[in-house]
């Protein structure tokens, strides 16, 4: 997310969207987006469960209940071009993939 947040410019230039979803409180969420400086929108009070059921997601339960990170990349009609779904700390979606995976498929028409 804040890798996404710093290097915002080439994402608005190329006009490509940018969203992110949290099970955060709207509260913890607009705290964190400030901090951030996230110009982008920020969901809250996702349900982790559901989510996870929609969309095929890891989800952490217990004493805290979070989503692994789930990343995707649509193309304009909407649909799924890209997905990274993480089991952990490590695999996700970054800005510089993004923008190539944008370029590339802009290149082939």
């Amino acid at each position: 997310m804040v890798d996404f947040a710093t290097h915002a410019r080439p994402f608005i230039d190329a006009g490509i969207k940018v969203v992110f979803a949290s099970v955060d409180s709207i509260e913890k969420t607009a705290t964190l987006k400030q901090g951030l400086h996230v110009g982008f929108p920020m969901l809250a009070e996702v349900d982790a469960v559901a989510t996870a059921e929609a969309l095929g997601s890891f989800v952490q339960t217990g004493d805290r209940t979070f989503l692994h990170a789930t990343g995707f990349l649509l193309k304009p009609d909407g649909t799924i071009d890209t997905a990274v779904y993480a089991t952990g700390p490590i695999g996700r979606l970054n800005p510089s993939e993004v923008l190539r995976m944008v370029a590339f498929r802009k290149s082939q028409g």
